[in-house]
């Protein structure tokens, strides 16, 4: 035992003092280092029709016609501006010390290179073997074939510090200034429309729509326009491959898109070609889908495949009217309504409403000036609640809310001061102990808390009782 632990001690001293004599010998070989110049490469970057390097893989890219082509398929769109920065750094390489005596390319990472490195011109062809990097100075050990160790700028790896698939061309998403419509194919199919002032539902405050044929659904402002930027203000994350035939669609769950998202916009102006500037509408069409916990994305019409967040996958999959309908149950512009109607408990009351200047009311009930604003609020406060969770003491109904012989809470109807929608009629019906329906001009069927339909009838109340009482 006492032997054995000996022996494994002895080949660890061994292990230290090898490695030790690979350090004093390089830093021995360093000593004897000249300080001369050497030009590695020098052409013309313009004049370079073949470059080819190992990172994390290999390739090769030749150019013909001002064009650089990947070597291996002619599918690829290689991105032409890379390309030409690698030549331009490539295409003069130079070293400021040498190793004259060699001894061994080992010692300096060459006998087995990290990286090779190949630029060619018509009349020349140069070969660079790249191995490991100096302990100081910020420079590498470089072999071109002949007797000697050169040193150079160790930016070298960094400009060859591409994979293949960084060199793909990525398609463009386009910036745009404005859009007007979003078509999204999931489970179901969703056409959505941006229109200011449309006089398509009761309230213009509504700027987002769901389209049915010649019918449109008013929807949230705020949950649109968040779905419609993250649709459309997003950026591929990596190429994942550059060019998915038909029978590889699916290694990226494309071959049966989960969604597939098109946008109308108009393209955004660029800052040095405003007059110049295509003001005409757009289309920007892309499909999503997943695999292995992964997300995907291409164009319609295009064969690359990128990976994407989890966010845009999430926001076209996902898109639907429950997610995007409003919240509230009704919105109006106080100053196009003259007065409301409210039906509590068998009895009808009439409520005048006036515009003052600053967004300021005047309320009226009888030949009585009220407090009503506290009515407007409690209304403002009933929300159409979110899907219930396990956590949810009182879950909302999952069935979707009808009436049948429902007794009605409280009705309000709004009489307004516009040509279309004059009217506008709001009716809370009886459900369960935890839930009332909300009825919107008698089509638009909601489930609201009860407790809240109840603090809107107590408000009420107050108001009329304190009305009554003064007189």
């Amino acid at each position: 035992m006492k032997r054995q632990k000996r022996l494994i001690v002895l080949s660890g001293v061994l292990v230290v003092c090898v490695a030790g004599a690979v350090v004093i010998s390089r830093i021995d070989f360093e000593e004897k280092m000249t300080g001369t110049e050497t030009t590695i490469v020098d052409v013309d970057s313009a004049d370079i029709t073949k470059l080819s390097w190992n990172y994390e893989d290999e390739v090769s890219f030749t150019r013909e016609d001002d064009e650089w082509k990947y070597g291996s398929d002619d599918k690829m769109a290689v991105d032409q501006e890379l390309l030409d920065e690698i030549a331009e750094n490539l295409s003069n390489i130079t070293s400021d010390k040498m190793v004259e005596e060699v001894q061994s390319l080992g010692v300096y990472g060459l006998s087995e290179p990290q990286y090779n490195i190949t630029v060619e011109t018509e009349d020349e062809t140069y070969e660079i073997a790249v191995g490991d990097e100096t302990f100081s100075d910020g420079e590498v050990y470089i072999s071109i074939g002949d007797d000697y160790v050169y040193l150079t700028d160790a930016g070298l790896i960094d400009d060859i510090s591409y994979s293949l698939l960084d060199c793909v061309q990525k398609e463009e998403i386009p910036e745009m200034e404005s859009i007007s419509s979003v078509s999204v194919n999931n489970e179901d199919t969703l056409d959505i429309v941006y229109a200011e002032d449309s006089g398509y539902c009761y309230s213009d405050a509504y700027t987002y729509y769901l389209k049915d044929g010649e019918s449109y659904q008013n929807l949230d402002n705020e949950n649109t326009e968040s779905m419609f930027t993250t649709m459309s203000e997003f950026a591929w994350e990596e190429c994942v491959d550059y060019y998915a035939e038909d029978s590889e669609l699916s290694s990226y769950g494309l071959d049966e898109p989960d969604a597939e998202v098109s946008i109308v916009y108009t393209p955004a102006e660029e800052e040095d070609d405003s007059e110049n500037a295509d003001s005409d509408e757009q289309t920007f069409s892309y499909e999503v889908g997943t695999a292995d916990g992964a997300y995907y994305a291409k164009l319609t019409d295009s064969n690359i495949v990128y990976s994407i967040s989890e966010d845009v996958y999430n926001a076209a999959v996902d898109a639907a009217y429950d997610e995007l309908k409003p919240d509230e149950v009704v919105l109006l512009d106080w100053d196009t309504v003259d007065s409301v109607e409210i039906e509590l408990d068998g009895n009808v009351y009439t409520v005048d409403i006036e515009s003052n200047e600053d967004d300021e009311y005047t309320y009226t009930f009888g030949d009585s000036e009220i407090e009503f604003q506290d009515v407007l609020d409690q209304l403002s406060d009933i929300t159409i609640p979110e899907e219930s969770t396990e956590d949810d003491e009182t879950s909302v109904p999952e069935e979707e809310p009808a009436l049948s012989n429902n007794k009605t809470e409280l009705s309000l109807t709004f009489h307004r001061n516009t040509e279309e929608y004059s009217t506008v009629e709001v009716v809370f019906y009886q459900y369960n102990g935890s839930y009332c329906i909300a009825a919107l001009n008698g089509d638009e069927l909601n489930y609201v808390d009860r407790s809240a339909v109840v603090n809107l009838k107590e408000a009420v109340n107050s108001v009329i009782l304190d009305s009554t009482s003064g007189e």
